[in-house]
């Protein structure tokens, strides 16, 4: 039936990508003579600037209010751009210091290209000291929330990203990047904005939006070493390979969602990594033996319950004299070696959900359900790191939209196949 269903979504994906097109057209042609409407305009008096893209409807999520309260409590100016409507646009007022909003078209990019205009039109480039890009696409808790606008605010490196994607190409993902003034001014940047063409199509915003936006940065540091993320793979490796309770954190918080092909960390990756190189394999007699022949040998297969770093060692001291003086080391390695191969695949922060989060990246990606990253342990185990209220507030945000691949149907199901939607 997987088969079928495959062929089945391979069929309809022409279709699927048309109709997709054209809604996006359709919305294009809907927005035409309409312009963003400034609600309210604070001066701006030469401080970071926060620009929050959102897309919110009637009022803001809790979430949001409480980072805007960190944001402003930081001193920053915060200019929200928004794609929808809230009922009262003047409750923002003391959260967001420049609020605008504008017609629904060309998602979280659109946002910002409203918000990089304004203040390009307004020349605040000229006394902005940092600038600092976020979108609603994720969840925002406490848990960390004051250190990480301050090491995004405060951070030396010209252009820095939340954490690191490796899909397609290598970029930074657009939903946190902080950047310098000598960025922020740049004749490349304000070039990229000014023409960036607007989309509703998925893969289109990622490679125009997400992607090119990246390399521009990329062109406007002053050396490669002033792109980076603040929760780097080299970062990820360098911290666990000499931390025990965060390599029991890996093993017991690691993803294990199994909708995506997206590998997991798991104690076998580990075992087959020290197989053949420090381990022999160890067989079990057969049953029936003869003497005056070869004596036929089987696998020894066993199941063992692994839960933290102490459970795999025990495992693996089968194979180890009990005076080897070098067998930590080996298992802190392996692990560490493990752990970050997995860590740096594909999109981090749907990768890593709960370990980023464990060490001090207070943000989730509310997607992260809906394209089979995680399932419902991994959400237990994100909810066991947060307050009771944030932990009700992120399940209920990530349950409003399950696994795609199981809820839609006909050419919706074709075109999330193919990250049409």
């Amino acid at each position: 039936m997987k088969l079928i269903s495959q062929i089945y979504n391979v069929l309809l994906y022409p279709m699927a990508r048309v109709i997709v097109g054209a809604q996006s057209e359709y919305q294009r042609f809907r927005s035409l003579g309409k312009t963003p409407k400034i609600h309210c305009e604070s001066p701006y008096a030469g401080q970071p600037i926060l620009l929050l893209a959102l897309y919110q409807k009637g009022q803001l999520r809790p979430d949001l209010i409480r980072l805007l309260q960190a944001a402003k409590a930081q001193g920053l100016y915060v200019l929200g751009v928004n794609t929808l409507k809230l009922k009262k646009p003047a409750s923002v007022e003391g959260l967001i210091d420049c609020y605008i909003e504008r017609p629904n078209f060309g998602r979280d990019f659109g946002s910002y290209k409203t918000g990089f205009l304004h203040l390009y039109a307004r020349r605040w480039e000229n006394t902005c000291p940092r600038l600092l890009m976020l979108n609603d696409s994720v969840y925002y808790s406490t848990r960390g929330l004051d250190q990480f606008l301050t090491d995004l605010t405060t951070s030396p490196t010209e252009v820095l990203g939340a954490t690191e994607n490796y899909e397609i190409e290598y970029h930074l993902g657009s939903f946190t990047i902080s950047m310098a003034q000598s960025v922020l001014k740049a004749p490349r940047l304000r070039k990229y904005w000014r023409r960036y063409f607007l989309t509703d199509v998925r893969p289109t915003v990622i490679k125009r939006g997400e992607m090119k936006l990246s390399k521009t940065l990329k062109r406007c540091v002053s050396m490669p070493g002033q792109f980076r993320a603040l929760y780097s793979s080299d970062r990820f490796l360098n911290e666990v390979k000499d931390n025990p309770p965060l390599q029991d954190l890996v093993i017991k918080d690691s993803r294990t969602g199994a909708n995506t092909p997206a590998p997991r960390f798991g104690a076998e990756a580990v075992s087959n990594l020290l197989v053949g190189r420090f381990i022999a394999r160890r067989y079990a007699l057969g049953e029936k033996v003869d003497v005056n022949v070869d004596t036929p040998v089987k696998e020894l297969n066993e199941e063992v319950l692994i839960t933290n770093r102490e459970d795999f060692g025990r495992y693996l001291l089968r194979h180890v004299q009990a005076d080897s003086t070098n067998f930590d080391e080996i298992l802190s390695d392996s692990l560490a070696a493990v752990a970050s191969e997995t860590f740096m695949l594909g999109s981090q922060i749907h990768q890593n959900a709960a370990i980023l989060l464990h060490i001090g990246l207070p943000i989730i990606k509310l997607d992260g359900l809906y394209r089979g990253m995680f399932n419902n342990y991994d959400i237990l185990r994100m909810q066991k790191k947060l307050p009771d209220i944030e932990a009700r507030e992120l399940s209920a945000l990530l349950m409003e939209r399950p696994y795609g691949g199981q809820m839609l149907y006909g050419w919706k199901r074709a075109a999330f196949s193919r990250g049409l939607i």
